[in-house]
């Protein structure tokens, strides 16, 4: 069964008609998030997936810099949030060494690169006209709030799901837009699908429509690993601000996970 409802159809139980806008030449510029800002409406789907979460992951579809975006909600289960803002799955898969690429070219090991701190692992591309750059804003306007110290024990991994545009320097220099730490990582389309579909982050291959602009499907969610390399919570498309600012203490005030509290 596929992940992806076609995109007509979610236009059409969104109450929108299909709006799509070619892809301009560079991709835009960080949005910090608006206070009171209304998000669309979304359409409610049941499938299961790898990780298994109480609330919804989110499936976002993006073409262009247009607003018209496709996203389906995706219930896959039960979990608890144990105390935090983000959503405990029940299966809580090991950090992935995920064996790819860094903006510099040089070979990139996940559980290397973050040994010892709080990882904070998303999957999404330099184009994404709002859910990519709202949720690096999001998590960067968070790190600027937390003491100092909460702060050095943090990293952010953002892989490309769009390698043929998102080269290295492309992906630095978006990144840098919020915060210099940020890491980007790349590689080839199958290799990213690959270490996606493994962490339950479903991911689809952009398709250029008929009119020039790029169809992108990714999963949204941010993938919070802990000390002990397993994942300790999922923040959803829509996680606010002060979400992070709560929750970025408590899992860096956490020995090994959970157990160890």
């Amino acid at each position: 069964m596929s992940l992806i409802r076609p995109r007509h159809e979610v236009s059409t139980r969104l109450g929108r008609s299909p709006f799509r806008q070619a892809v301009p030449p560079a991709p835009p510029s960080p949005r910090a998030p608006a206070a009171g800002r209304r998000r669309p409406k979304l359409l409610l789907g049941v499938l299961g997936s790898a990780l298994t979460v109480s609330s919804m992951l989110l499936v976002t579809a993006c073409a262009g810099t247009g607003t018209n975006n496709g996203v389906t909600i995706v219930d896959a289960g039960d979990g608890g949030n144990d105390g935090l803002h983000g959503t405990v799955p029940a299966q809580q898969l090991a950090k992935p060494a995920l064996n790819l690429t860094d903006t510099d070219g040089s070979p990139f090991d996940l559980r290397e690169r973050t040994k010892g701190k709080i990882t904070l692992l998303f999957f999404g591309y330099t184009h994404c006209p709002d859910v990519c750059p709202t949720t690096m804003a999001d998590i960067s306007a968070a790190l600027t709030e937390v003491k100092p110290d909460v702060r050095q024990q943090v990293a952010v991994v953002f892989v490309t799901t769009d390698p043929d545009r998102d080269t290295g320097p492309v992906l630095s220099r978006w990144l840098k837009q919020f915060d210099t730490t940020f890491i980007g990582v790349r590689g080839t389309f199958g290799q990213i699908r690959t270490q996606a579909e493994a962490l339950g982050v479903p991911l689809e291959k952009p398709e250029v429509q008929a009119d020039g602009s790029v169809l992108v499907t990714h999963g949204s969610q941010v993938i919070a690993f802990s000390r002990d390399d397993r994942i300790r919570a999922l923040y959803l498309a829509g996680t606010g601000v002060q979400a992070y600012i709560d929750d970025l203490p408590k899992l860096t005030a956490e020995r090994s996970g959970p157990e160890a509290r």
